[in-house]
């Protein structure tokens, strides 16, 4: 590899790096140090490696447009690749980033399309390394845009397995801005090299290269004391001489480098002006616009005819201050800040105006206009209001709503007119709920405060509801619809209706204010409703009769109605889920997979974070209630990566309890213990997300034989289900099981006579409930507490009743149960049927726990249990069980990758060790040896 002065250390990285890639190396170090040169240098190594090179680098002017940097690396290599190619690079997830890089956006598409569309650049990368080795370099990227470094961040946690190397340069933080994304990338980087300030000895050496010979040890020194062994500095005071016509030994260094940065900005001025004042005015404007403009911009800005600017621009190549002149570039960022720090602020600020309106007219897309207004004074002018709410809507149809929040918050600092201001406070909190931002709320209330009509202040309302329960606000969102109905009145019916839907769907999810929504569940009864309001009745009703505990027929009626009138692209994501997750605790399972088709594919289509929640996290929830443990860890992984990755920190409980649930099911129990380590611990309200963190956490400690803070935690769930609390009719009957594991602590703890007062009581309940699987739960929790003849009675009928219920993971819970309370009584013959069956499905669920126990009581009774648990399907954890099953489908690794969110070497990790398992060597083995389980496995 080439030669750079006294950095053999850092060259030696960067070509570690390209040789293993998979990688990030950061470069990081202060301005003119050489971080630009390290990059040069490993692009070269590069392409005489063969590997396909992108580049981009970050600048404080683009700083604002949303994705600058990706657009950078992406947009001229998908544009100039033939369609054929171009379809191959964007099939699959990676279609979520045509519109960014492509220009072609989907009309649509979701307004919260940040994780779909961080998503598919990351598979559009992946398409690119499986065409050929990638290098990716990003320079400056201190100054890259926020939207930019996110998906840096997550590339970076997802590179190992892809024949790519990422690269990128920044300052320290305390000399730049920070970034949580840029500390990421920093954590996540395989090395980090800092290079150093150069020694005595290597600026002698620069010295002497440029005198041609030997340099008295005096200016050496001299030029190193000056310089502070910075390269840029070095560099620049040698081009003064130069430039200068001035022997070097002639200079004063100390005198020409005062001020660091100033010297050398005094030096890359007095080359330019000596070129004339027009040559000044073009080096301005081309400072203004920014690298790789039109030079025909720049002409026009400085008020040059064409021909002069392009002499002009050859001259200050010549200089050394441009790179090059087609298109025109900038030598250093320092550089390009000299030129502009001579423009004083009138000079600067008319530019930028000028810069703005040619680009403008010259067809320039939204971002690139914008990143030359948000810096102007604001001013009242409606021309860049207009431009900057361009931008905004942009910025939010390529994923970016970070970048269009404030975009439009510099919009409404312009001001806006009035009438306008309500409007753009509206587009603002839009924007800010798609990044989880609790600022939403507080502009949409300004625009509540703003708006003086009784019909726009209830729309108004509505948003602002909606942005409240976005963020799981449930009592704040209920008490604006409350308020806002009142005003309203009877001045539009259609529109008090959504709010009466609204308002009760945020009342029942949470207890402060579910009393009154019966009021409005009878008044809204009386009415013919359609749309979205209809949705909302019917999941209010259909919610309230399953939290009340009534028959689970009756309750899934409304419930199953609305799901009949539902379009896939729901309106309300948030009603959705609910309506969903009622259906399932109603124990509708068919018509929740049924319906769960469609609604996936369209939230891939639109790329809706808030829709892949909802269906994920749905998904997980349903897969684990019929024992599917490996699909539902799956569907609930998702949900989670998104709730990550979009800041949704409130959203989490519903799919970090159901990855919990499954974690304890499979025996991974620290997994469980880190899962619910994300949710808050205490001091929660009650609500119907909240009670799913203790119910989940006494399951974990149950398993864990901490049975008295299991006690304390189906206790604390069943004070916070209770009618006193909820001021409603109240009975967990077929959502928590609260009661079903408080009475096995209690038995656990040898509390028998209270173990069996409380499991009677939740039989009792189940038994009006009548679903199937919750009756079966109740029933075996029955039995164990009862014991004797009665106990098994009981525990024959929950196996009974559970063969009429797809919960066959509950199935083997009660087999297994059966048979050990068979042993116990001395009927080994008896018990060994229902323990195999048992082991059989426990192992095809992926509990292994459960597998272990039904393996023992069936040793207990002289049977020989056939596998190991070291081998065979039931060593296999629930995400290896998930890859497996998918592969022996005929799906390839690529698409169990698109399929499950994850990369392509997560899925070669989990098939890999899948095959070491089972003992088979390919697809082919795989699926024979999976293949006798089909039948039995839980798949619906």
């Amino acid at each position: 590899m080439e030669s750079l002065l006294e950095r053999e250390h850092e060259l030696a990285a960067v070509n570690d790096l390209l040789e293993r890639q998979g990688a990030v190396l950061i470069v990081q170090g202060g301005a003119g140090i050489g971080k630009s040169a390290l990059l040069d240098a490993a692009c070269r190594r590069a392409a005489g490696l063969g590997r396909e090179v992108v580049r981009a680098r970050g600048s404080e002017l683009e700083a604002p447009f949303a994705f600058g940097v990706v657009r950078q690396l992406f947009e001229r290599r998908l544009a100039g690749a033939a369609v054929r190619e171009r379809e191959a690079l964007l099939t699959g997830p990676a279609a979520a980033a045509q519109p960014l890089l492509l220009g072609e956006p989907d009309e649509q598409s979701a307004s919260d399309t940040s994780f779909a569309v961080l998503h598919g650049l990351y598979w559009l990368v992946a398409n690119l390394a499986d065409l050929r080795p990638l290098v990716i370099t990003v320079d400056d990227a201190h100054w890259a845009d926020e939207a930019s470094l996110r998906w840096l961040a997550y590339l970076a946690a997802r590179l190992e397995g892809l024949a790519l190397a990422l690269l990128v340069a920044c300052r320290p933080s305390a000399a730049a801005r920070t970034d949580p994304s840029l500390e990421t990338l920093l954590a996540e980087a395989r090395v980090v090299v800092r290079p150093a300030l150069l020694s005595e000895g290597a600026v002698g050496t620069l010295v002497s290269a440029a005198l041609g010979g030997d340099a008295s040890n005096e200016l050496c020194e001299g030029v190193w004391a000056a310089s502070g062994g910075n390269p840029l500095y070095v560099v620049e005071l040698l081009r003064a001489a130069a430039y200068q016509n001035r022997p070097l030994p002639d200079l004063d260094p100390a005198a020409l480098l005062a001020g660091g940065r100033d010297g050398v900005a005094r030096l890359v001025l007095a080359r330019v002006r000596a070129l004339g004042q027009s040559a000044l005015r073009l080096g301005q404007a081309l400072a203004v616009l920014g690298d790789e403009c039109e030079l025909r911009h720049a002409a026009t800005i400085a008020g040059v005819g064409m021909a002069d600017a392009a002499r002009l621009a050859a001259g200050l190549v010549r200089i050394e201050v441009l790179a090059g002149d087609d298109p025109p570039c900038f030598l250093h960022p320092i550089v390009r800040d000299a030129i502009e720090a001579s423009l004083s602020s009138d000079e600067r600020e008319a530019a930028h105006r000028s810069a703005a309106r040619l680009l403008y007219a010259d067809g320039a897309s939204p971002g690139e206009v914008a990143v030359h207004l948000v810096g102007l004074r604001p001013a009242g002018d409606s021309w860049v209001l207009g431009r900057l709410r361009e931008a905004a809507r942009a910025a939010m149809r390529s994923g970016a709503p970070g970048a269009a929040a404030d975009l439009l918050r510099r919009a409404l600092s312009e001001p806006p007119a009035y009438e306008r201001r309500v409007e753009i406070l509206r587009e603002t909190a839009r924007a800010e709920a798609s990044t989880g931002r609790e600022i939403a709320c507080v502009h949409l209330e300004e625009a509540l405060s703003a708006s003086t009509d009784p019909r726009e202040r209830a729309a108004i309302a509505l948003e602002v509801a909606e942005a409240y329960a976005a963020l799981f606000r449930w009592v704040d969102a209920f008490d604006v619809i409350e308020r806002a109905l009142v005003e309203l009145g009877d001045a539009d019916g259609a529109l008090a209706a959504r709010l009466e839907g609204e308002l009760v769907v945020c009342g029942l999810h949470d207890a402060r204010r579910a009393s009154r929504v019966g009021a409005v569940l009878e008044r809204l009864s009386s009415r013919v409703l359609t749309g979205s309001p209809a949705e909302a009745l019917a999941v209010a009703r259909g919610m309230a009769m399953v939290l009340g505990g009534r028959p689970a027929q009756e309750a899934a009626a409304p419930l199953e109605e609305a799901l009949s009138r539902a379009d896939a692209r729901a309106e309300n994501w948030d009603t959705r889920a609910a309506l969903l997750w009622s259906l399932v605790a109603a124990e509708r399972f068919d018509a929740v997979e049924t319906a769960l088709e469609p609604m996936l594919a369209e939230v891939h289509r639109s790329g809706s974070a808030r829709g892949l929640v909802a269906t994920y996290s749905t998904l997980g929830l349903l897969k684990l209630r019929v024992g599917a443990l490996p699909e539902a860890d799956a569907g609930a992984r998702i949900a989670l990566r998104v709730l990550q990755e979009g800041d949704f920190a409130p959203g989490l409980a519903f799919a970090a309890t159901v990855l919990a649930e499954v974690a304890v099911e499979a025996g991974e129990l620290e997994e469980a213990q880190a899962l619910l380590a994300l949710l808050p611990q205490d001091g929660w309200p009650p609500g119907v997300g909240t009670v799913l963190i203790p119910a989940a956490r006494g399951r974990l400690r149950l398993a864990q034989s901490r049975w008295a803070e299991a006690l304390a935690d189906f206790q604390m769930c069943a004070a916070m289900f209770s009618p006193e609390v909820w001021g409603m009719e109240m009975r967990d009957v077929g959502y928590l099981h609260a009661r079903a594991g408080a009475a096995q602590a209690l038995l656990l703890l040898g509390d028998r006579e209270q173990a069996r007062a409380t499991a009677q009581a939740e039989l009792a309940d189940v038994r009006t409930f009548g679903a199937p699987r919750a009756l079966g739960i109740a029933l075996r929790v029955a039995g164990l507490a009862q014991g004797g003849e009665r106990g098994l009675e009981l525990l024959a009928e929950s196996v009974a009743i559970l063969g009429e219920s797809p919960a066959l993971l509950e199935r083997a819970h009660s087999l297994a149960a059966l048979g050990a309370a068979l042993r116990r009584a001395g009927r080994r013959a008896s018990a060994r049927e229902p323990l195999a069956e048992a082991l059989d499905l426990a192992a095809r669920c992926g509990a292994r726990p459960l597998a272990t126990r039904a393996r023992e009581d069936l040793r207990a009774t002289g049977a020989r249990p056939r596998r190991p648990l070291r081998t065979g399907i039931e060593a296999l954890t629930t995400s290896e069980l998930r890859v497996a099953r998918l592969a022996a489908a005929g799906r390839t690794n690529r698409e169990i990758a698109h399929e499950l969110y994850v990369t392509l070497k997560t899925v070669e990790g989990h098939l890999s060790r899948a095959y070491t398992k089972l003992a088979v060597e390919g697809r082919p083995q795989l699926a024979q040896v999976l293949e006798g389980e089909k039948s039995r496995v839980p798949t619906l």
